[in-house]
This record gives structure tokens, C-alpha cells and sequence, in this order.
């Protein structure tokens, strides 16, 4: 019987895998690029996949574009510019080599950021090919691109710049009275069209010529979009948001719009109520609406069985839903589900990668990858059988056999196996359990400063940084957010706090006057990867507002 229980659970510890996270293959990875927000979609480009950070800056860190293997993970390279701030959510824009009447160019990643530059990277190495210049109103280029022949379009701060591909070379400038923001381009066959923070549609034409649509008192935060019917625009209002066929108010929607795209005929919208598609022919009709949160970018996944839309969720929740408006929109989760406001991107091969607020880039090699995944979180919480659950049924077995034949030496032998078996089996969750609980008991870095009243103790606290001074008061209490907090400080101080609202929440401009490079804050001396109406403060929290 020894021999035969001794066979048994030497064959049942073969059957345990070493390490639930080994893999034979690498079909998915994720990495945390730990600085800054991922607000805009990766790019495939070959076997590579491309993405660019984006958030709040403090001391030297600043935004990067990384490139990495698609199937192994392996970064490949990373180009970081010293000289920009935050919010750089201008999408990356592969462009393939060509030739034109101001030259040949090789493929090319042109990022935008929010210094003003224009960089052109090479794809292999990340190597610089070219670097131009636009101007600076606070922020410098926060919308999309566009190619137009052997010319790069960049929708400006306040304008509009023209560059030759092959050296960047601008042979086009088109100065605005508006300010612009995410206000991305789009190229028809006669003009370029844009529109700005005023509602305002701007159509200038490639000599250079401006005429414009006022559309309404609203923000205008997406690449136009051209149809058959008109051109359709989802401005962001005080109340919600509208959607405009050229001049003519068609709907009213709801707030936070998304950035919208076209497939066909078909336009599709999202706002923090509701996914909705529009058939746009003769006139726009709406076809079909679902609810769902979403504000940043819907992107399409194009398959032999037909189009399915992605959308980010952004919400603490998370996640990213698809489907089609009129149907209902299915979930998809991951480990770090947060909020999210960059788009799906799908590869030549299948592949899908997507990120978040928090930095995590996750990439899968196929559907069928994504469902499994998808299948596994759903049911993480729920009972599946291990090898060590037999294991460990057959170690009791034979004990119990043990016992019934008085048989002590054997009975400790199996004892001590049990134990051992169960140590290892329990050993992850123990560790989690221990990390949980040391990051209970380890305090963050604070930021209290000893020359503040005792009285202040034990209450929330907000410091503002200013360039002349630096002011703080004490003493606050019951408020839930930084917001609250911010405007409550600042509403004793007397200070005044300008603030706009964006796709990613509202954000602090000025202070007292001061626009500087923009503002952050922290909590307790660490940042946060949510905006301030979203960053919870506890009872003796210390928020402080410094330039970016």
C-alpha cells in the first residue's frame, strides 16, 4: 500500500505546474510604462507596436514613445522630449515612404507635443529624421494630424502649419484668432477643416484662405467628419453636447463627448450616456443608440464577418466595450481596469493592443487570446480544480488509511507531506496577503511641513506654488475630492482658480492668474493617475498645486 500511495503522489506532483505566469509561448504581455497616462492608441507598425505617454510631469520625468515587439514584449526603443509638459494626447501617425515635389521620405512616427513640436522618428531605432516647430498658447499641439500627399497637416494651439515630409520644411501657415484644443485636422480634396473652443468650423483652403461656421457656444474636439449629407461635427456644450450637420443642430447628446469616426455612410458618437451610430446619406438618420460611458476615442475593428466598434470606458471601472449602438454593448475587463480613454488598436495578424490612465500597455496576439483572457477574469473568483486538490485529497486518504491500521510512522510521513503540499499550494496567496497588509502598514512620503500650526493637524491641507510665493491653509475638513478641496482653499485664500473641462476631466489652467506650462497636483506627496474631480482625499490630506 505505501508503494502504491508513494506512485500515486509522486505522479500528482509531476501534474503541478510550476508557475501559473509561465507560458510556452508569449501570446499576450503587458507592460506598466509607470509615467503618465496612455491617452492616445498604440500603432503596429511591422512586428512592432508603438505608444506614447501622456499626464502630469514632476522634476525631470517627462513623456516618452516607446516601441515594442509585438510578440515578445521586448522594448525596442524609447524617444523622450525633454521640453514638453503634459497633455500630450496628439495621436502618433505612421506614415509610409514616398516621394513628391519637395522630395523623397523614408517611413516615418510623427509625434506632436505639446512644446510645439513636430517629430518625425524612425521606425527601426527611434532615431530622429527631422524636428519643426509651431507655437505655444499654454499648450502647443493637443489634436490629430493628417497626411495630405507629400505634406504633414498640424492643427495648432491657434493655427494651422503645413510641412514637407521629406525635411519638415513649412510651406504653410494659417494663424487663427481661436484657441484650439484636441482639435484635430482633417484633409478633403480642396481644403483642410478644423474647428476650436469657440465652436467655430474653420475651412481653409490649401492656398491658405480661411472661412469659417459658427456653430454654437461649444468646443469642437475631434477631426470633423466629411459626408455625403455635410460635415458633421459633436461639439462639447455647458449642458451636454451637440452633434451639427454643417450648421443644423441635429441632436442633443449627452456630456463628454467621444471623438467620433466613419465607416461608410455611418458616423458613430459616445458620450457618458450613450454609444449611438447616425446614417448619414441625403440627411443623418439616427440607426441605433445603446448605453454606455464613454469619452475618448472609438476605434474600428475590421474583420471578414464585418466592423465591430471599441470603446474606452471612462470610468474608475474601466474596461472597453464593443458592439454595435442599438444592441447591447458587451465588456471586456483586465487585471488593471481604470479609467480609460485611448482606443483598441488591432494589428495586420490579429493582434490587439490598449492602455490606460494608469500606463499599462496590454497586448494579445489574437481574439481568440482576448476571449480566453477575457474568460479567465470573469471567473477568477470562482472554484477551479488544481492538481494540488488531488494531491492533497489522496495525502488525507492515506492518513485516514494510515490510521485505521494504527500505522504511526506512516501517518507522520503523510502528515509532514500534507503540511508541505499545502504551503506550496498557499504560498501566492500568502505572499499577496503579506504585500496587501506591509502596504497597509508602510506610510507614503507625507507632506507635512513642521512649521505649520499644530492646529492643522489631523485636517486637510492645500498648498499652493505660486512664482512669487507660496501659500498654504489648514483647517479644512469634509471635503471628498481635490476639487472640492481646491476650491475651498482657494475661495479663503482669495485666490482665483480657472479651470476647462476635457475629454479627460477637468483640469486646473490658472492659478491667480498664473497659466505658467500648466498646473499638478499631489496628494500627500504622490501623484495620482485621475483627475481632481475623481482624486479622493482623506481627513488630513495635503493637496499641493504646483506649475507643471
Amino acid at each position: 500500500m505505501r508503494q502504491i500511495l508513494v506512485v500515486f503522489f509522486l505522479l500528482t506532483c509531476f501534474m503541478i505546474p510550476n508557475s501559473v505566469a509561465d507560458t510556452s509561448n508569449q501570446e499576450s504581455w503587458e507592460v506598466n510604462l509607470e509615467n503618465g497616462y496612455i491617452s492616445t492608441k498604440p500603432i503596429f507598425v511591422d512586428d512592432q507596436v508603438i505608444v506614447r505617454t501622456s499626464g502630469f510631469w514632476t522634476g525631470e520625468d517627462r513623456p516618452h514613445v516607446y516601441s515594442f515587439d509585438v510578440q515578445s514584449g521586448i522594448e525596442n526603443w524609447r524617444f523622450s522630449n525633454p521640453n514638453s509638459t503634459n497633455h500630450d494626447m496628439s495621436p502618433l501617425l505612421h506614415i509610409n515612404a514616398g516621394q513628391g515635389e519637395c522630395g523623397t521620405w523614408s517611413d516615418m512616427i510623427l509625434v506632436a507635443w505639446t512644446d510645439g513640436r513636430v517629430t518625425a522618428l524612425h521606425p527601426d531605432d527611434g532615431s530622429l529624421i527631422w524636428s519643426s516647430i509651431t507655437e505655444v498658447v499654454t499648450w502647443g499641439i493637443t489634436g490629430a494630424m493628417a497626411q495630405d500627399g507629400e505634406n504633414l497637416v498640424v492643427p495648432t494651439r491657434q493655427g494651422l502649419s503645413r510641412f514637407c515630409l521629406s525635411d519638415g520644411t513649412e510651406n504653410l501657415r494659417v494663424d487663427l484668432p481661436q484657441l484650439g484644443w484636441r482639435n484635430g485636422v482633417t484633409v478633403t480634396d480642396d481644403s483642410y477643416l478644423l474647428g476650436n473652443e469657440e465652436g467655430v468650423l474653420n475651412i481653409v483652403s490649401k492656398n491658405g484662405t480661411v472661412t469659417n461656421l459658427t456653430l454654437n457656444q461649444g468646443m469642437i474636439r475631434h477631426p470633423p467628419i466629411v459626408t455625403t449629407a455635410g460635415i458633421v461635427s459633436h461639439l462639447q456644450t455647458s449642458s451636454g453636447s451637440a452633434i451639427y450637420l454643417d450648421s443644423e443642430l441635429i441632436s442633443e447628446e449627452g456630456m463628454s463627448p467621444a471623438i467620433p469616426v466613419r465607416i461608410g455612410s455611418k458616423v458613430y458618437f459616445g458620450t457618458s450616456e450613450s454609444v449611438s451610430v447616425w446614417v448619414c446619406e441625403a440627411e443623418c438618420v439616427l440607426e441605433g443608440r445603446s448605453e454606455f460611458h464613454t469619452n475618448g476615442e472609438i476605434t474600428i475593428q475590421s474583420s471578414g464577418e464585418g466592423s465591430v466598434m471599441w470603446y474606452p470606458r471612462n470610468t474608475q471601472q474601466g474596461g472597453w466595450g464593443y458592439g454595435i449602438p442599438g444592441e447591447e454593448i458587451q465588456l471586456f475587463s483586465s487585471s488593471h481596469d481604470t479609467y480609460a480613454t485611448a482606443g483598441m488598436s488591432f494589428g495586420p495578424n490579429g493582434e490587439m493592443a490598449f492602455g490606460n490612465d494608469a500606463g499599462v500597455l496590454m497586448v494579445f496576439s489574437d481574439k481568440g487570446n482576448l476571449e480566453s483572457s477575457q474568460q479567465d477574469e470573469n471567473h477568477s473568483s470562482s472554484f477551479q480544480a488544481h492538481p494540488a486538490h488531488f494531491l492533497m485529497v489522496g495525502l488525507l486518504l492515506g492518513i485516514a488509511y494510515s490510521i485505521y491500521n494504527s500505522n504511526r510512522d506512516l501517518t507522520n510521513k503523510l502528515g509532514v507531506l500534507l503540511i508541505l503540499v499545502v504551503a506550496i499550494f498557499a504560498l501566492p496567496s500568502v505572499s499577496e496577503m503579506w504585500s496587501d497588509e506591509v502596504n497597509k502598514l508602510t506610510e507614503g512620503p507625507g507632506d507635512w511641513n513642521d512649521d505649520w500650526p499644530a492646529s492643522w493637524k489631523e485636517t486637510q491641507v492645500v498648498v499652493f506654488e505660486l512664482p512669487d510665493r507660496e501659500v498654504a491653509i489648514g483647517g479644512l475638513t469634509g471635503y471628498e475630492n481635490v476639487e472640492q478641496l481646491t476650491d475651498a482653499a482657494a475661495l479663503e485664500l482669495g485666490l482665483t482658480i480657472e479651470k476647462e473641462s476635457y475629454s479627460l476631466g477637468t483640469m486646473v489652467v490658472s492659478v491667480d492668474g498664473h497659466e505658467l506650462e500648466g498646473w499638478e497636483f499631489t496628494i500627500d506627496g504622490e501623484r495620482t493617475p485621475v483627475g481632481i474631480s475623481q482624486a479622493e482625499v482623506g481627513e488630513d490630506s495635503v493637496v499641493r498645486w504646483s506649475a507643471a
